[in-house]
């Protein structure tokens, strides 16, 4: 069995590994994006670490780890934000098989070779928990400006719940305006604490609705179920008032993104997003453009997804083909996939076999 090797260094760093590995840099290796200028200074560093030597020549050791670092044909990162701390993690995974990890430790670089996939897993395991029973079944297509808005009236009757919680009283459904739901959109993104603040930070790029050009999205949102309208306030579906329930309070979020370089030099991405407020009430959050899809699933499922990707890499080779061709209308589940035709493990998004995405 291969020892590991360890190893830490900044991140303005990379760049100068990318410089003295001595082969062309992939368009996914993690050296592209190191920041140093002063290439003998990074070296004299780096030399003081064991990692090279004076003049630049890699360590026997080390050799492995950074070559596959610089011609890395895919990655998938995981981020997991949790009450006690932030993880993030990365495996590259090289041509020839080898795969080295990245932990962002504290902002240093923490590169273990072979790659821990296996404990990243075991971590994301006990943190999430593994269970197939989820509290309830959700599944709703929608666009961004109609997600931002359902997940800001999901925080209006959240509000609510709480404080009638605080107060020792039972809540009931509430009524809210569009201006209600627009001041809840301009909270400040990135807290996880706020549905609409988390989704605000992955579209932030979009647009936030503007007061008087929302009608078009409450009447769409009313025509699949999620809400109901009287007159000019607009309350949550009973399935809606219940996924608020269930996420009164968030406590973890998990991104995973995985890349496959393209000849190109352009990288071909998928991924998702997941919103975890209890070993039962994960909320699965699929993106691509303008496409989203909003899911309660199981912790058991997650991890499958998260497994898939960090140790299968005939998925990570099908990137190549991304995006798949759409399902049949009307077809809500496949026993095969439709572009290699392999049997389909029950409630996967991806094909195990090809890594097509699964509508």
């Amino acid at each position: 069995m291969t020892d590991q090797i360890h190893f830490t260094i900044k991140p303005e760093h990379l760049a100068v590994l990318g410089k003295i590995s001595g082969v062309t840099l992939s368009p996914v290796s993690p050296f592209r994006y190191g920041k140093e200028t002063d290439t003998a200074a990074g070296i004299a560093q780096l030399a003081a670490l064991g990692i090279c030597d004076t003049g630049g020549t890699i360590a026997a050791d080390k050799k492995d780890a950074v070559s596959a670092l610089a011609l890395a044909e895919a990655f998938t990162r995981i981020y997991l934000t949790t009450p006690q701390r932030v993880i993030e993690y990365l495996a590259y995974f090289a041509p020839d098989g080898k795969m080295v990890g990245m932990t962002n430790d504290n902002g240093m670089q923490l590169i273990t070779f072979p790659a821990p996939n296996n404990a990243m897993l075991e971590l994301v395991r006990q943190t999430i928990g593994v269970s197939r029973y989820r509290s309830i079944p959700f599944d709703a297509k929608l666009n961004r400006a109609e997600t931002l808005v359902f997940s800001a009236m999901i925080d209006l009757q959240r509000k609510e719940m709480l404080r009638k919680f605080a107060d020792g009283k039972v809540a009931g459904r509430i009524a809210v305006s569009e201006k209600e739901v627009l001041e809840m959109l301009r909270m400040p993104p990135g807290n996880i604490r706020w549905l609409s603040s988390a989704f605000t930070d992955l579209f932030r790029q979009e647009r936030i609705p503007k007061a008087g050009a929302t009608a078009g999205i409450f009447a769409s949102l009313a025509a699949k179920g999620l809400i109901t309208t009287t007159g000019k306030d607009y309350s949550l579906s009973d399935q809606a008032v219940i996924l608020a329930r269930n996420h009164l309070m968030p406590s973890m979020y998990l991104t995973l993104t995985s890349g496959k370089g393209q000849s190109s030099g352009k990288t071909n991405i998928a991924g998702f997003s997941c919103i975890i407020s209890g070993i039962h009430d994960l909320l699965y959050i699929d993106y691509n453009a303008d496409d989203i899809e909003l899911e309660a699933v199981s912790s058991v499922t997650i991890h499958e997804y998260v497994k898939t990707f960090l140790t299968d890499r005939s998925v990570l080779s099908a990137m190549d083909r991304i995006p798949a061709a759409p399902a049949a209308a009307g077809t809500k589940e496949r026993h095969f996939c439709p572009q290699c035709g392999s049997s389909l493990k029950p409630g996967l998004k991806f094909c195990s076999q090809c890594g097509a995405k699964i509508n």
